[in-house]
């Protein structure tokens, strides 16, 4: 057999209804078969139990001819085979459609039911003892009475014949539609082939129509769907990532440019040649923070592996950070205070990392003279951190989806490309891979006049 036909969907359905339909065929031929046996074996024998029950009662009304009695009693019946002996050897009547031979038949089966054949014809007899009283005298008597059921067995043969071309056609027309509805049932993935060949970066936007699909395919066309809108995001992130990353990057490289042109136009003194040089350095500080960043972000895409997690006390964490930001928060009048307690599982460096991000940023970006909560809580399934600060009135309307790209690499409230301060745009986006390399979630939502990160740790 052809491997490659093998190995299709609609052959191999089609394949196995089709040993399943011939096993149902083959029995239900056994059990029909069976059944019209029977059904023609009880006939017969009611028939045969009929005619010895005539004689019986023929011999009782004591005719003056018995034999032409029942000659004429078994007018019509010519396929019956009637002997009657009595004990003594005496036959009493004797009626055979064909000179057939009922010795072997005696011989072999004395009383009870026997198919035979004899000349090429079937029979089914049976022999009965009797003690019947006849010519004033209580006798003993064997009756034979068997029926010839050739027709029955050349009925029961062409039975079979059509029952087996019944079964061949109905295997055959099994076949050809079990693979049209195999065929037609696999459309959706024909479809999701020739969807697939269409697909690359630039045409992302088809989508398999959900509406017609069988039920049995219906999960894998919603999540081939499902597939394609995650790409379309992540294509549509790496596109503006790329844009970002170029610019971001032309930025320093510009100042950098542009300065040393500048310095080379004429001679300098060696002050202005060093103050030229620190601001060069400045910009590659920028650039290095920026590469370093990156590289941890492609670190974290591919599954950072987590050095040594260990049980880290927040309050005391965050006692550590205050101390740590505590000029930088006074420079705007921003009051740092804690709240509550809790314990997580986490490498110390990275964890450290996401939250100085986060108190960084909020200090940076939050209202003067405000206050910088950090609320902790736990309970046995789940460590929670929230850090909330006030923010400026525009960004208190700030809507979920502008909300949730927070943690966009390089992302900008504004319109502006220019860097914010000394930030690389790479801050939030970092805290979220740390985050999620610790199997934790972390979100932002606007609370009145604060803004709120939200951390949980599960235990």
């Amino acid at each position: 057999m052809n491997n490659k036909l093998f190995r299709s969907i609609g052959f191999r359905i089609s394949f196995i209804s089709t040993l399943f339909t011939i096993l149902i065929l083959v029995i239900m031929g056994i059990f029909v078969n069976q059944h019209v046996v029977n059904y023609f074996y009880q006939q017969n024998q009611k028939e045969l139990e009929g005619k010895i029950q005539l004689i019986e009662n023929l011999m009782l009304q004591k005719p003056a001819n018995f034999k032409n009695s029942l000659d004429e009693a078994l007018i019509g019946h010519d396929n019956l085979v009637i002997q009657i002996k009595l004990a003594n050897g005496q036959m009493l009547y004797h009626k055979k459609n064909v000179d057939t031979d009922l010795s072997q038949f005696v011989q072999n089966k004395k009383a009870g039911w026997v198919n035979w054949k004899n000349n090429n014809q079937s029979y089914q007899g049976v022999i009965v003892n009797k003690s019947i009283d006849y010519n004033n005298a209580n006798q003993n008597m064997q009756i034979i009475a068997a029926i010839e059921v050739t027709d029955n067995f050349y009925f029961l043969h062409s039975f079979k014949q059509q029952l087996f071309m019944v079964g061949i056609l109905g295997v055959i027309g099994l076949m050809f539609l079990g693979w049209l509805a195999t065929w037609q049932g696999l459309g959706p993935i024909r479809n999701m082939a020739r969807l697939s060949e269409n697909i690359s970066a630039n045409n992302l936007s088809n989508r398999l129509d959900l509406k017609n699909i069988p039920i049995e395919l219906a999960p894998l066309a919603t999540a081939f769907n499902d597939m394609l809108d995650r790409l379309e995001i992540s294509v549509d992130k790496l596109s503006a990532f790329s844009s970002d990353l170029a610019h971001e990057i032309r930025t320093p490289i510009n100042n950098l440019m542009m300065q040393t042109q500048v310095s080379l136009t004429k001679p300098r003194t060696l002050e202005q040649y060093q103050d030229v040089l620190f601001s060069n350095l400045e910009e590659y500080e920028h650039l290095a923070k920026m590469i370093s960043d990156m590289l941890f972000l492609a670190k974290s895409d591919h599954n950072l592996a987590l050095k040594s997690k260990k049980s880290i006390d927040l309050v005391q964490e965050m006692k550590v950070l205050f101390e740590y930001f505590e000029a930088f928060a006074a420079d705007k009048n921003i009051v740092l205070e804690q709240t509550g307690q809790a314990h997580i599982e986490a490498e110390p460096a990275m964890i450290r990392r996401a939250f100085n991000n986060l108190i960084s940023n909020a200090i940076k970006y939050g209202e003067a003279d405000s206050v910088l909560q950090i609320q902790l809580s736990e309970d046995t399934q789940n460590s929670v951190i929230l850090i909330k600060n006030k923010v400026p009135d525009e960004m208190q309307t700030l809507t979920a989806l502008q909300l949730s790209r927070f943690f966009d690499r390089f992302y900008r409230l504004d319109s502006s490309r220019h860097k914010a301060e000394d930030g690389t745009g790479l801050g939030l986006a970092i805290t979220k891979s740390i985050v999620e390399i610790h199997n934790a979630k972390i979100d932002v939502f606007i609370e009145g006049e604060n803004i709120v990160f939200r951390i949980i740790f599960s235990k």
